[in-house]
């Protein structure tokens, strides 16, 4: 990421906006995580009290619309109708608003339960056009956008968590409607392109370097993060009621100073190891918090919060950094990344929760999981991404390249071309035929309809012969075809 700013305007053009869209997309990101923040602080533990199941059932909920997002933006691109799912979205946020007021008026958990899902299914459409209308910014905005934007609602985090529950609710419902009115204009021209473009899962195939598979430990490590967050909430239970100091705020503050006075954000590695670093601290502080700071504050709570602060503004730049690269991938990688989220915190809460009740929730207990779970954490943090880098990994992003076809004499003359390329790098008689197709500019989707095969098959063949001819895009293949000597 750092690299990125230091282009200073590097893609400015296309999709790049101004100072008004930059304000728009900072105040949008703000109302998404107060909206997160007061739902955490506010809303689930007066929900909990009185069905605790609701705050899991809901999150899952939320899980499955954004895979579902995922789903339909990688593979289904026409099926995003941006107006049907906006109007979903805002009826959503006005039943939520009233099922959940009435349902903590009531102590009703089947109102709060409903409303609860309608909750999860706006917040997780509208987050995801906050972080689209981000990856539109020029690159040289984004960090001020998204410091900005985390530093102002964590400022407003004692706020937040000292809402009613009623009050809370009907802040979040604002919250969600001004961040619809900030991004609507902003994302309507890259969701559109998005539905009639080529579904990126196809052009994945032709465009390795361009895409950053879902499997990728960039991903697993969000999703791995995650999880020690939800532990080291669910771990103290009863043991450590104390508030946490509200000082999140603080290493955002410092870190937007260190970029205003040396305009060099730290790249995604440097963060992360400050995200990893107050966690660890935090879960290591646990088992000792009440000694540490009396009963009056919890010491523990203070560093784990600064950590997720850090690893809000983390994902926030991930997300602008990939998609900024290839913005095909904005909306899919933004569900992603949001769904490993509030996935792994759901299955650490579960986690934490299940480890203590297995073992009885005594001292003992919370030492002992709490000693497991940070070594787990740091074996992780110091062994699998010992030689890692996230910062590389995504700046080896190229945008994908438009693949310019032979003319169309030199494919009617050169069929046998294809073939003698194919036989000297040992191509099979079904590669070839994928081969030839790849070599007069086809799209995979085409290729999938004429030799009727799957997707899988398609990525399968193209992938090695990719490997065979020592190329890495489409691009690369077709002009090795024409600059090849028989």
């Amino acid at each position: 990421m750092g690299d990125e700013v230091r282009r200073q305007g590097a893609g400015r053009g296309e999709g790049a906006m101004g100072a008004t869209a930059s304000v728009r997309v900072a105040a949008a990101l703000a109302c998404a995580l107060f909206s997160f923040l007061a739902t955490n602080g506010s809303i689930y533990p007066a929900v909990a009290a009185v069905d605790p199941w609701v705050r899991e059932s809901a999150t899952l909920f939320g899980v499955a619309v954004l895979a579902a997002l995922v789903g339909v933006a990688r593979y289904r691109p026409c099926w995003l109708h941006v107006r049907l799912f906006n109007g979903f979205a805002l009826a959503s946020v006005a039943a939520y608003l009233l099922l959940d007021g009435a349902g903590l008026v009531l102590h009703s958990p089947w109102l709060l339960m409903a409303g609860s899902l309608l909750d999860s299914l706006a917040e997780a459409w509208l987050f995801v056009l906050a972080y689209v209308a981000f990856a539109q910014l020029d690159a040289s905005r984004r960090p001020v956008v998204a410091m900005s934007a985390c530093l102002a609602a964590y400022l407003l985090q004692p706020w937040a968590n000292a809402l009613a529950p009623t009050a809370a609710v009907a802040a979040n419902a604002l919250c969600f409607v001004v961040l619809f009115l900030c991004v609507r204009g902003l994302v309507e021209a890259p969701l559109r392109e998005a539905r009639r473009s080529e579904p990126p899962a196809e052009m994945a195939v032709a465009n390795p370097q361009s895409f950053l598979p879902s499997g990728h430990l960039l991903f697993v490590t969000i999703f791995v993060f995650s999880i020690a967050q939800g532990l080291v909430i669910a771990l103290p239970g009863p043991f450590n009621e104390a508030p946490a100091l509200p000082v999140a705020f603080l290493p955002l503050a410092v870190i937007l100073v260190a970029y205003l006075a040396r305009r060099r954000m730290p790249n995604a590695d440097g963060l992360f190891a400050l995200c990893a670093l107050l966690i660890i601290a935090g879960m290591f502080l646990q088992p000792s918090d009440r000694a540490v700071s009396g009963g009056v504050v919890s010491a523990s709570s203070t560093l784990i919060e600064a950590g997720a602060s850090c690893f809000n503004l983390l994902l926030v730049l991930l997300v602008g950094s990939i998609a900024g690269r290839n913005r095909v991938t904005a909306l899919p990688t933004a569900a992603l990344v949001l769904a490993l989220y509030w996935l792994g915190v759901c299955a650490g809460a579960v986690l934490g929760n299940g480890a203590m009740a297995l073992f009885g929730w005594t001292d003992e207990a919370l030492v002992w999981t709490s000693f497991a779970s940070a070594m787990a954490f740091v074996t992780f943090c110091f062994v699998v991404l010992k030689n890692v880098s996230f910062a590389e990994a995504i700046g080896a992003l190229q945008p994908p390249v438009p693949v310019e076809a032979p003319a169309a004499p030199a494919v009617e003359e050169g069929r046998a071309l294809p073939d003698e390329v194919a036989k000297q790098y040992g191509l099979t008689p079904r590669e070839t035929e994928v081969f030839a197709l790849l070599a007069q500019g086809r799209t995979v989707g085409v290729i999938r309809e004429k030799l009727v095969i799957s997707l899988n098959t398609a990525r399968f063949h193209t992938k090695n012969i990719y490997a065979k001819l020592g190329v890495h895009s489409q691009q690369e293949l077709i002009d090795l075809v024409e600059n090849f000597e028989v």
